[in-house]
């Protein structure tokens, strides 16, 4: 990277974003911090400066793709939506970010698998956005979706989601939005009240 960093945001940011690149690339187990170091353009100590070990740094970086995330698919000019205008375009949203920015796509679904999760997520809590699980839950609540459990909802919208970005970031269909209305509006139709 070799930028000169001033503020300690863009410190931090920048670990962040290298993070990504190289667990995209390595893995977690792969991707030392000497090479985050590196990639980033700060000295091993300043990593240590803002995390006590890679394990926090991982546990922090969730956070940050959380927020990166949500603040991507939850758009304020489309809040005043019907819930399921809303829902397609949450839905798009999401699938957009994701083949934009595949490092954050495989940075989450090696996070839900591994250990680390266990440090941000209890047993009885909804994995991944607490947005996104209280949007679904309430669609619940006000009777535009089927009353089921949230994290059977979830695992529908979450799991289309990745699997939608996936196959185009891949190479196997490209998704121009047409394609992404027609996608989500099979799921919409199998967990909609009529």
């Amino acid at each position: 990277m070799n930028v000169r960093l001033n503020s300690l945001a863009e410190k931090k940011a920048a670990i962040f974003e290298s993070t990504l690149q190289l667990i995209k690339e390595y893995g977690f187990h792969g991707t030392p911090i000497s090479q985050i170091a590196q990639e980033a353009g700060v000295a091993t100590g300043t990593i240590y400066h803002y995390f006590t070990s890679k394990e926090e740094l991982i546990i922090e970086l969730f956070g940050y793709c959380r927020t990166q995330i949500t603040q991507a698919i939850f758009k304020s000019e489309e809040l005043s939506l019907p819930y399921a205008e809303r829902f397609v375009s949450i839905w798009i949203n999401f699938v957009t970010y994701y083949i934009r920015h595949p490092e954050m796509l495989s940075f989450m679904e090696q996070f839900s698998s591994s250990p680390y999760v266990k440090a941000v997520f209890c047993e009885n809590r909804i994995f991944f956005q607490d947005e996104v699980s209280n949007f679904l839950s309430k669609g619940v609540t006000s009777g535009h979706i089927k009353s089921l459990d949230i994290n059977i909802i979830s695992a529908v919208f979450l799991g289309t989601v990745a699997a939608t970005a996936k196959k185009h970031i891949n190479g196997h269909f490209t998704f121009k939005e047409e394609d992404m209305k027609k996608t989500v509006a099979i799921i919409w139709d199998g967990i909609k009240i009529y």
